[in-house]
């Protein structure tokens, strides 16, 4: 997992749910060198999905909120 600096794909995250996108679905991923990432999958009526994924701790804790908050947990 990547460490506390700037994660720009946080920042993405959270302009998008400050524009009204709300998350649907969370999981986790690894990949082939066993790093795990958190993926979050935003909706917004009459758009296209969007989907965020990044192994950034800071990421990681601001999606554990994100389950707090919209109900979800990993699938």
């Amino acid at each position: 997992m990547a460490g506390w600096g700037d994660d720009p794909v946080l920042v993405e995250l959270q302009a998008a749910i400050n524009d009204g996108w709300a998350p649907t679905a969370i999981h986790e991923e690894r990949d082939a060198t066993g790093t795990s990432f958190d993926v979050v999958t935003v909706e917004k009526e009459g758009e296209p999905s969007q989907t965020f994924r990044s192994d950034h701790l800071a990421f990681h804790r601001y999606v554990e909120g994100l389950m707090d908050d919209f109900g979800l947990s990993y699938a």
